[in-house]
């Protein structure tokens, strides 16, 4: 099922499901994606549902305008991993279904999140250690997180069975790295202490109880 990953300010925010043959997003509380900010119209556009596969992206006259990768559209077919531009927000779009291993929702046993020989279970979360945010920390509790600006770069870390892994989602004008290692659309397994750097930020990544 086709979904939006929606990011403000680098950080996901919402994951939808396009389940509705006609979905609204804007300002106004009764839309279906609810965006609260004045750069986004009271119903700025609609996603519309054509068959099993095919979402249309249709801009309702907004203020601002409706951007997909870069080009203001009006009516327009979307794409696997568009990334839409609507006021301060960024929208991913995806039509194929997240791989088994990453959209994982069963329950778990806390004994699978734990290290060799413990049955503690593991908690993750980013600090950023330099940068605007610097001090602040993020928990890591959604399978995909997603950190950075579009037009620099965005990297999506994935929590599976197996780990924590990070990768690209989105390349930009400045390099991600991951221990001084550029960053690839190629998930690599993050460790505690990993550093990260993203744009003009560094995050450590800190996994422990």
């Amino acid at each position: 099922m086709a979904e939006l990953v929606v990011m403000s300010e680098g950080l996901q925010t919402q994951h939808v499901n396009l389940q509705k043959d006609r979905t609204t997003l804007g300002r106004r509380h009764t839309n279906d994606v609810a965006l609260a900010d004045l750069s986004v119209s009271g119903v700025h556009c609609v996603f519309e549902r054509l068959g099993s596969s095919e979402v249309w992206l249709k801009d309702m006259g907004s203020t601002n305008g409706t951007f997909i990768n870069g080009e203001r559209v009006q009516r327009h077919r979307l794409a696997d991993q568009d990334l839409i531009s609507i006021g301060t927000y960024r929208v991913r779009f995806l039509s194929e279904p997240v791989p088994d291993e990453v959209s994982q929702t069963a329950p778990m046993r806390l004994e699978e999140l734990g290290a060799p020989g413990t049955t503690g279970a593991l908690q993750a979360r980013l600090r950023v250690i330099s940068g605007d945010a610097a001090g602040r920390e993020v928990p890591l509790v959604k399978t995909v997180t997603t950190f950075g600006k579009s037009g620099e770069a965005v990297v999506a870390i994935y929590h599976r069975r197996n780990g924590y892994f990070v990768a690209l989602a989105d390349a930009g004008e400045q390099e991600a790295r991951h221990n001084g290692h550029a960053i690839v659309s190629d998930a690599r397994p993050l460790a505690d202490q990993d550093v990260l750097e993203i744009g003009e930020s560094r995050l450590l990544f800190i996994l422990g109880r």
